[in-house]
């Protein structure tokens, strides 16, 4: 028997990640931001694991996850032990891996329907480039449910 995946194409979706920047459908990210299968958060402040606080915690808390899969850059960084007792306070579980590893963990978790956020760090000196009014437009068209150009494979990293 052959099966085929079909995604919902207003599931977000990680489609291309390098160092610096992450693609989501798309939508193209260059700071830190999250995203849930259903919505984008592209003002995320965090830029270091250093600076994470449960009140930078509290909007990815707030979306209701059953996990938050945090991406800290290249390389896997641990963040305070208090943080990971904070979400579980929150009935809400962490896991840390580097960025890579956390956009493949975010995609094979949404394909199965999961509620899950994935948060990454993205380093402010990797290039970060500013969003012109196109992406700005592709942005606010998928905030409101319009997706015209979604290809529904996954492309491989």
């Amino acid at each position: 028997m052959k099966f085929t995946e079909h995604r919902d194409s207003n599931v977000f979706a990680v489609k291309h990640y390098q160092p610096g920047l992450v693609k989501v459908n798309n939508l193209t990210f260059y700071n830190s931001f999250f995203i849930t299968q259903h919505t984008t958060h592209d003002d995320w402040p965090c830029t270091a694991i250093e600076q994470l606080t449960p009140q930078l915690l509290d909007p990815l808390l707030a979306q209701k996850p059953e996990v938050i899969i945090l991406g800290t850059g290249d390389k896997q960084t641990f963040p305070a032990p208090q943080l990971f007792a904070y979400c579980a306070q929150n009935q809400c579980g962490l896991e840390v891996m580097a960025n890579d590893a956390a956009c493949r963990t975010y995609n094979v978790l949404t394909s199965e329907d999961r509620d899950v956020v994935l948060a990454l760090i993205m380093p402010q000196n990797l290039g970060a480039a500013p969003i012109d009014n196109r992406e700005k437009k592709k942005r606010l068209l998928f905030k409101q449910g319009v997706n015209r150009h979604f290809s529904p494979l996954i492309t491989r990293f």
